[in-house]
């Protein structure tokens, strides 16, 4: 039986985001919905920001450059991972597998994608928009800082035993993303995207955040786990952040 050009989009979203760490499945199960109001989720993003080092360590982040390991349970394979970031809106990252290699490049509203097989040339569509996402998901705490998403209090939830709190943010590109709070220590523990496909159809991808540690007055997660279509697809344990390293504009240039 033939698979609707859907359902391949599905698929193709698997392997895409295995490389990008995007990823889902809502493991979280809510306590209760509701919406406490913009004065409820202003004390929320205040809590955010200063668990994050403050508005100065915030805004102070120009680049980024990240390295560590990913496992990719859905290729069965393992490699070294790498992301460059640079604000305003620009992200490269690089995962070198056993067997293969691909390179994703987002440079303001362009995005580009290469492997070992085949040189960069530009993506639109999903694969577009999961690298803009990976990119608003990684420099969320500054967006928060920078008043561009309409945020509304979802609900409360337990992740894994621990109490957290759901924000539901959009922006005016159209972004949806579902953030989770810990609650004891105000850091975001997940992250979940909503990326709509032709037929009407909608991706669910999540990221899963631990072992924080501080670097350069900022906190990082260490741990990151990823899902995709209800499945654990990737996990990357980083071994370095290093911030504000200098990033030529080339970096980011197909």
């Amino acid at each position: 039986m033939k698979k609707c050009p859907a359902a391949k989009n599905i698929q193709a979203l698997i392997v895409l985001f295995t490389v990008l760490f995007l990823l889902s499945t809502p493991e979280a199960s809510f306590a209760y919905g509701n919406n406490h109001g913009r004065e409820g989720s202003r004390s929320i993003i205040k809590k955010i920001i200063s668990a994050y080092g403050g508005p100065n360590a915030i805004r102070n982040i120009k680049t980024v450059h990240a390295a560590g390991f990913v496992a990719a349970f859905m290729r069965q394979d393992w490699g070294s991972y790498e992301l460059y970031f640079k604000r305003p809106r620009k992200l490269r990252v690089e995962t070198n597998y056993r067997h293969s290699s691909e390179t994703r490049i987002l440079n303001g509203d362009q995005g580009y994608r290469g492997t070992d097989q085949e040189p960069l040339s530009q993506v639109r569509d999903y694969r577009f928009f999961a690298m803009l996402y990976q990119c608003k998901h990684f420099d969320l705490p500054y967006g928060l800082l920078s008043g561009v998403y309409r945020i509304s209090i979802k609900g409360k939830a337990l992740l894994h035993g621990r109490p957290v709190v759901i924000l539901h943010l959009t922006d005016s590109e159209g972004t949806r993303m579902d953030v989770c709070i810990d609650a004891g220590t105000s850091l975001i523990v997940k992250v979940t995207g909503y990326i709509s496909l032709a037929g009407g159809r909608t991706a669910v991808l999540s990221s899963e955040f631990s072992r924080f540690r501080k670097v350069a007055g900022t906190v990082f997660p260490f741990r990151i786990v990823y899902f995709a279509e209800g499945q654990k697809i990737a996990e990357a344990t980083m071994n370095k952040y290093l911030v504000n390293a200098p990033l030529p504009d080339s970096l980011f240039a197909p």
